[in-house]
């Protein structure tokens, strides 16, 4: 008699863990298909990009990519991608937006900075591009390092 209590307990204790267990499985799982989605439709735009035999694909392309920053804003890629899209076009405001945003997901993306230092030159704002050179020279190394003292001295 003793022993029914104790199994109902074990059994009641055993059930929770398969159903926490269960569930648990089944949120990596829905995440795991959202990352890979994510994947495919980030790969979907740039192949329009990259292989659009029109400007309709190419642009079609562009406004995925948008629409997917907006939706994952985490997402270093896109972020990265969207700055780079932007500067080809000329909208440097706009990519130094999302290359702030790369370095607020990753702040050791040096690269990401230098594109900061690019986008201010572009836009004529010396004072900043000289700031965000000064400190990519403390931070970096190698090419990257030498290149930003290359433009520094240029821009003094």
């Amino acid at each position: 008699m003793k022993r029914s209590p104790f199994i109902a307990i074990t059994l009641a204790i055993i059930l929770a863990l398969f159903i926490y267990v269960s569930s648990s499985k089944q949120k990596i799982l829905s995440q795991t298909k959202q990352t890979i989605t994510v994947s495919d439709q980030i790969n979907e735009a740039f192949a329009n990009i990259r292989n659009g035999n029109s400007p309709e694909a190419q642009m079609r392309g562009i406004l995925k990519m948008r629409s997917l920053a907006e939706e994952y804003p985490e997402n270093l890629d896109l972020q990265w991608n969207m700055g780079l899209f932007s500067m080809q076009s000329g909208q440097f405001q706009k990519a130094l937006d999302r290359f702030n945003n790369v370095l607020k997901i990753d702040s050791t993306r040096h690269d990401a900075t230098m594109q900061l230092a690019l986008c201010y030159t572009s836009l004529q704002d010396t004072i900043n591009a000289q700031k965000v050179l000064q400190s990519l020279l403390i931070k970096s190394e190698g090419d990257l390092r030498k290149n930003s003292l290359i433009m520094l001295e240029k821009l003094k």
